[in-house]
């Protein structure tokens, strides 16, 4: 019998070993399944392998998360072939221990030439021309290490970096640890709205945001777009394709004339259904 089974109010954490060739898929379904982090890396030993980790609400029983899946892992096997079916371990782990663990091996992150990620626990030395945002994500998500987090920043870098405009107004839906509302305050002028529906990440936001002496330039709100008023030149929604679909009608009721939507978190086998759904409402 595990700790879980002894009711432990831990953590539940699984690890999955897989092919590389699985890891985006594998990343959003754990996310869409409810984790509040998941972090991913080459297996050591050169054996070619990756491993997905995930860490879940404390409370949750791994039981009632594996059977999915378990299910999602058999489906994986039949699209890619694989001569294996990947393995999960799932454990539970003290809820003291997890919010330091997922630090080791995190330093800076250089986004490109001007962005830079560095958590709040390293240390960093900018070179001339360089915007430095320093980050503890906490429980929330964003770390700069995902791909659709690393996608949109380097989307930002571009956008704002080309053409710092004054008046831009941005949205930032979902924003988890607050890391792209960051990225935007440091790269350009304007001003910045952050959302989430996440109550627990807003006091890891609003930690970030001072840190950053960016409070007075971001607004920070726990709320759904469908509540929002106002127009936005720059929209960003890293979420999953289920809720961008869900949010299209409100996210494009939000932005100005000529505004530019970054959508991020999507499968390319979702990227037609969400590019078919904003092109309805007007995108480009």
């Amino acid at each position: 019998m595990d700790q879980e089974e002894k009711g432990s109010s831990g953590w539940p954490e699984v690890v999955i070993r897989h092919p590389p060739a699985l890891s985006e898929a594998i990343a959003h379904f754990l996310f869409e399944s409810g984790a509040l982090a998941v972090l991913q890396d080459q297996e050591a030993g050169g054996t070619g392998s990756w491993s997905s980790q995930a860490d879940f609400k404390p409370g949750l029983k791994h039981s009632e998360l594996a059977p999915d899946l378990d299910e999602f892992l058999g489906h994986l096997v039949e699209i890619f072939d694989l001569p294996f079916r990947p393995k999960a371990e799932w454990r539970t782990v003290p809820v003291g221990d997890w919010t330091e663990k997922w630090k080791h091996g995190l330093g800076p992150l250089e986004i490109g030439p001007r962005l830079v990620i560095k958590p709040s626990w390293s240390r960093y030395k900018a070179r001339p021309g360089q915007m430095v945002v320093e980050l503890d994500p906490g429980l929330a998500f964003g770390t700069g290490r995902h791909a659709s987090t690393h996608l949109c920043l380097q989307i930002l870098e571009r956008f704002i970096g080309r053409d710092p405009q004054p008046h831009l107004r941005v949205l930032d839906v979902g924003t988890g640890s607050g890391i792209l509302a960051l990225a935007c305050a440091a790269l350009g002028p304007g001003r910045i709205t952050a959302i989430d529906n996440d109550p627990q990440v807003l006091p890891v936001v609003a930690q970030n945001l001072a840190a950053n002496n960016a409070a007075g330039r971001v607004g920070l709100a726990c709320a759904d777009p469908s509540a929002l008023k106002g127009e936005f030149d720059l929209i960003l929604a890293n979420l999953t394709s289920g809720e961008l679909v869900r949010q299209s009608a409100h996210l494009s009721r939000l932005g100005a004339p000529g505004a530019t939507l970054v959508l991020s978190g999507i499968l390319q086998s979702q990227v037609q259904e969400v590019m078919e759904r904003y092109a309805f409402h007007g995108f480009v």
